[in-house]
């Protein structure tokens, strides 16, 4: 069933791909949104389904069917805002990015202070590991048992050490280059080169959250004869995300340590940039069904992966391939990056909680898989198992933030896994559509949660940079991001006497009128 529903899922929305490894995630097309809850008698009472119960007859009882929160005013301004600000955040950073860049000349290689050398001349005690484009990148000088020395890779120095001069764990290498860092960043705190990577990762990752936000609010308000279909997330599933996560991290961990070869790794960049390739063609179809407030005319049906094709998703994907092939061939941080960004959007619009109850699960086990991969990893398995998948996968599983030039010539980033944008982004987007709900009751005038808790994420991303930096090592982001969001969330709703009403909330799960019973719902209306 996972396999079925994975092949469905790479050409329909780029973030089931993920989800379709747990179980019984089959894509969901709801006929119509959930009202706010209504008070009923028994088990219903919290807009929830009685186990066995017939949903069509639970809602004939009821003498009406679920109908979707009327669309917030300046919805659609926001939405196409929000897209130019993106883009524009995207193209100005990028442009910045590459100011940084210089040319070398062949065979030379920059230290910090701007002096050229020759590689033949490099000191790996002064200056580290070698660099890539050194003869001897990825190796280290060994001695021998008879007394030669010989050049060996890095990955066979034994585990735990000694790791002599030129591994990138030789003790005295690390405690030089973490006191150079601290020193590094202490300067440039406050000027523009220790900023800049900093507010490239605040404003892709902010802006990627509130957009995803907003643009899931347009969709969960749209009519149900166009909406689109989500992936709506259960209890069940909450609670399998740290396990299947967990799983597929160690899987690639282990892959990439002992079957790391060139080949293997093509392999998987291709299959997550061909994933990518689709969620650029459903952006920018989404895009324009906001432009136009309707979406556009499918051209024809793909029965198999049940996805109707229009002019403008074609189009996107054209594009994306395009850029696929460029990201295939140049690993370009650009490309990465709008694919990045492109991931984040479709899994924070497309995929749905069902309840606040559900997003709080999914936080606290991910708050927990966040700490142990990063902080508990290294002591069980010998590495940094988080920080080896991001940095060994050279696909767009990561934002990239570019922070100097190394000495070959190329650009040396920070990193934000994208899991840190769309996890909370699904959670505050599950808040907007709270927001939606009882702005149609008329019991608000504004986006309270969703405005809250962005600013609550903001806070949480400032806490996690400036964190790293002061102990130059990497940290997981949702140990700060999941108290920040969900401690805010909760103030809020106490504060406006919501907390009961929001914490039994349910999205529910109705599947989409067949076609008889449309045309007899339509002989009712008349």
């Amino acid at each position: 069933k996972s396999v079925a529903i994975l092949a469905r899922a790479s050409a329909n929305h780029i973030l089931r791909l993920g989800l379709a490894l747990l179980p019984g995630m089959a894509p969901v097309k709801r006929g119509s949104s959930p009202a706010p809850p209504r008070e009923r008698g028994g088990s219903e009472a919290n807009g929830e389904k009685t186990k066995g119960s017939d949903p069509k007859a639970k809602q004939e009882s009821d003498g009406e069917k679920f109908v979707a929160p009327p669309r917030p005013t300046g919805l659609r301004g926001s939405v196409v805002t929000l897209h130019m600000l993106l883009f524009a955040s995207v193209a100005l950073f990028a442009f910045l990015g590459e100011l940084m860049v210089h040319p070398i000349p062949e065979g030379k290689f920059e230290k910090k202070d701007g002096t050229l050398i020759d590689l033949n001349d490099f000191d790996p005690i002064e200056l580290g590991p070698f660099p890539k484009c050194h003869l001897h990148f990825d190796e280290h000088e060994y001695l021998a048992e008879n007394g030669t020395r010989i050049w060996r890779k890095n990955s066979e120095a034994p585990s735990g050490g000694p790791y002599p001069v030129g591994h990138p764990e030789n003790p005295e290498w690390v405690t030089k280059s973490n006191a150079d860092a601290l020193k590094e960043n202490e300067e440039s705190r406050f000027k523009w080169a220790g900023l800049q990577p900093n507010f490239h990762l605040l404003a892709l990752a902010t802006l990627c959250v509130f957009l995803g936000s907003k643009h899931g609010v347009w969709i969960f308000t749209e009519p149900p004869e166009t909406r689109e279909a989500a992936q709506l997330l259960q209890k069940e599933d909450a609670y399998w995300f740290p396990v299947m996560g967990s799983c597929v991290l160690f899987g690639l961990f282990l892959v990439l340590k002992y079957l790391g070869t060139d080949f293997v790794k093509m392999a998987i960049s291709a299959g997550v940039v061909f994933m990518c390739m689709f969620g650029v063609g459903t952006n920018l179809d989404q895009l324009i069904a906001v432009v136009r407030t309707k979406p556009m005319k499918p051209l024809f049906r793909i029965p198999y992966f049940d996805q109707n094709m229009n002019l403008v998703e074609l189009l996107g994907m054209c594009i994306g391939a395009a850029m696929a092939y460029g990201f295939m061939v140049s690993k370009n941080w650009i490309i990465n990056n709008v694919f990045g960004v492109s991931f984040c959007l479709v899994g924070i619009k497309m995929i749905s909680l069902s309840s606040y109850k559900t997003g709080a699960i999914m936080l606290v086990g991910l708050f927990f898989y966040d700490v142990f991969w990063v902080f508990g990893s290294k002591s069980v398995f010998g590495s940094n198992v988080m920080v080896s998948v991001a940095k060994g996968v050279e696909a767009p599983i990561k934002l990239m933030f570019p922070r100097s030039l190394g000495g070959c010539g190329k650009l040396l980033h920070s990193m934000l896994g994208l899991g840190d944008i769309v996890v909370p982004g699904i959670f505050i987007a599950f808040l907007a559509k709270w927001d939606a709900v009882k702005m149609g009751e008329g019991k608000s005038g504004s986006f309270v949660y969703l405005n809250t808790t962005m600013v609550a994420y903001i806070l949480s991303l400032i806490t996690t940079v400036s964190i790293m930096l002061f102990f130059n090592a990497a940290q997981p982001a949702l140990l700060y991001i999941v108290p920040y969001v969900l401690i805010t969330s909760l103030m809020v709703a106490f504060s406006r006497g919501e907390f009961k009403e929001l914490w039994n909330y349910i999205i529910s799960e109705d599947e989409e009128p067949s076609t008889a019973d449309k045309h007899t719902e339509d002989k009712k209306d008349m």
